[in-house]
């Protein structure tokens, strides 16, 4: 049998999920017969972890089925590290083919297969192949922004798969499509589940449904869940027609527990603008909450409660991050925090050892690379603070910034700001700084949207319908993360705003 959870944002499509795959192994379902399919591995593991924070007999070894799709059929092909494309390949090839490419490589960390690049070549053949449609006609979709040569253009794709079979190398494509050839042959050792769950189906390729498919002959049910108005992955290759036509009982969840009336309101005027969606019921929270506008993020005061910034490119964040950085505000992005974290770790040692605390070897070990120098070799466990003056001539006298004269006078001045302003560096950092795309999945009790855009966005926006009603549901995610106060920042240059 196969399901459709259908809901709008924080009604919950994931804990259903989560409930679901409980019933299964209540009802003799073994766990390593059961499926759990993510778009992003970040969002398989948080499925993952809340599992096991609800049901405290369970062990990581026990859900080793949480993953991507990708993951999925890197573990079933074994392949390594070493076998996959990396951005070193794609810089080679584009020297032979008279491309410059200063970055080319798909999100590592996360196997959701989404590949990046400054090169329209590599990017429109990438996304050819997640769409399963020719290189050619990805070029007829006028989607791109750049000045492609039809020639050009089947030569470098011909490049790359000559480069990767001379190297014996596989990308992130190859995975899905080996995965789908090799478990369909005869004597294929094919994975057996009870059910399998897809969250976030909406942001699935059309070559990753047709793996389900595949997964689906050998599987009894299949529950896929998602939102098509939070589908906001379209220029990664992402086919929401496959997960509104997929043909499945419907579960529609219609209470949110996260955005309250007012926000909801507006956040819905985005859906007005898209032409196809599926119609659906969605109750706000009972929380009236609460928008406000200004030209700039001078006004507003970080210093209490959880916050996202989001905006809808990295470069509009750039000023952003410098602001916070002068109030003394600690904060995270995409690539970490803003603050590193060995470094205060190296600060509170310090502060410890000043105080009369001994050190272990692994504590003095660091503390002493911050002086360059060289870790003796001893059997003592502990290191007290006679210990260190006498062998290493530490001075104790010093404040971590007079000690410390390996770390800029910028990066002294920021640590101390904030810990003045009060806050904690030993946990993760109370506001978020991110893209209108890196947010999905996430919520904060204050969100901050950046109205601006760049020329680009505003041009490829424009390119198709298809990207047109992917902009407002951009939009209608960063909106929909906020679970009270909403601060919208207006664009002094109007033709550069988008109309919240």
């Amino acid at each position: 049998m196969n399901y459709k959870v259908i809901g709008p944002p924080g009604t919950g499509k994931t804990q259903t999920l989560l409930d679901k795959v409980m019933e299964y192994k209540e009802s003799g379902s073994s766990l390593d017969r059961i499926g759990y399919f993510a778009f992003t591995r970040k969002a398989a593991y948080e499925a993952r972890d809340r599992l096991l924070e609800t049901y405290l007999f369970l062990e990581k070894k026990d859900v080793k089925h949480f993953r991507t799709l990708h993951s999925f059929a890197f573990r079933y092909l074994g392949l390594k590290e070493e076998n996959i494309v990396q951005e070193e390949h794609y810089k080679v090839i584009g020297e032979e083919c008279g491309l410059r490419i200063k970055y080319a490589s798909y999100e590592k960390n996360d196997f959701n297969g989404i590949f990046t690049s400054n090169s329209e070549y590599l990017s429109l053949i990438n996304l050819a192949r997640v769409r399963n449609i020719s290189v050619l006609d990805q070029l007829d979709r006028n989607e791109h922004l750049g000045k492609i040569e039809r020639d050009k253009l089947q030569v470098v794709a011909k490049h790359i798969d000559d480069y990767k079979n001379a190297y014996h190398l596989t990308d992130y494509n190859d995975m899905l499509d080996n995965f789908i050839t090799n478990v369909q042959l005869p004597k294929a050792k094919v994975p057996q589940f009870d059910v399998i769950f897809i969250d976030e189906a909406q942001d699935l390729s059309i070559l990753q449904w047709k793996m389900i498919k595949v997964l689906q002959q050998y599987t009894k049910d299949v529950y896929v869940a998602g939102d098509d108005d939070q589908a906001i992955f379209g220029w990664a290759g992402a086919d929401v027609d496959s997960f509104i036509n997929f043909d499945a009982t419907e579960i529609s969840l219609e209470q949110s527990e996260r955005v309250p009336k007012i926000i909801q309101e507006r956040a819905m005027d985005r859906l007005d603008n898209i032409r196809t969606r599926i119609f659906k019921t969605y109750y706000p929270t009972p929380e009236e909450g609460n928008i406000q506008s200004f030209f700039s993020i001078s006004p507003i005061n970080f210093s209490k409660g959880d916050w996202y910034i989001l905006a809808r490119t990295n470069d509009l964040l750039k000023p952003i991050c410098k602001e916070l950085r002068r109030r003394g505000i600690y904060f995270e992005t995409k690539d970490g925090r803003s603050m590193n974290e060995s470094l205060y770790k190296d600060i509170l040692n310090w502060e410890a050892w000043r105080k009369g605390n001994s050190l272990n070897t692994i504590e003095i070990q660091r503390l002493l690379e911050r002086f360059n120098k060289k870790f003796r070799e001893t059997d003592d466990k502990l290191f007290t603070l006679n210990d260190l003056k006498k062998e290493y001539k530490l001075d104790s006298s010093l404040q971590w910034y007079e000690a410390f004269t390996a770390v800029t006078p910028t990066t002294k001045t920021y640590i101390r700001s904030m810990r003045r302003n009060g806050e904690d560096l030993r946990i993760k950092p109370r506001v978020k700084v991110l893209t209108l795309h890196s947010s999905k999945g996430g919520e904060a009790t204050n969100v901050v949207i950046l109205q601006n855009q760049t020329a680009n966005t505003i041009k490829g926006a424009t390119k198709t319908i298809m990207k047109q009603d992917e902009e407002q549901r951009v939009w209608y995610v960063g909106l929909t993360r906020c679970s009270k106060n909403l601060f919208l920042i207006r664009c002094k240059d109007r033709s550069k705003e988008f109309k919240i």
